[in-house]
């Protein structure tokens, strides 16, 4: 694999550790007051559906190459984006934004 090839996967795997730690939150958000046995079903699928479109897209990137590496690239990447809902969240005025 191409040096160039091995960013590419390394900028898409942080990029998808970022997108899957917001649809994380949404999930959550979506299934907070569902019974506990369901929420355990929905999250299993989750989890299992984004595995498989992680997959899908680093075989059309790299023809399914995978390193340790890039799967540890999608944690930083979730890291990254609690760091960033955290610092986000904390300048939003919402007040100002929805005034009545």
């Amino acid at each position: 694999m191409s040096s160039t090839l091995q960013l590419i996967s390394f900028l898409v795997s942080f990029l998808y550790g970022i997108f899957f730690y917001f649809l994380t939150n949404l999930n959550f958000y979506l299934i907070k007051d569902l019974k506990l046995y369901l929420k355990h079903i929905l999250t299993f699928i989750y989890v299992i559906d984004m595995t498989i479109i992680y997959i899908i897209i680093f075989y059309h990137l790299n023809k399914g190459y995978f390193h340790i590496y890039f799967i540890l690239m999608v944690f930083v990447g979730f890291f990254i984006g609690y760091l960033m809902k955290k610092y986000f969240i904390s300048k939003i005025n919402v007040k100002r934004i929805f005034r009545h």
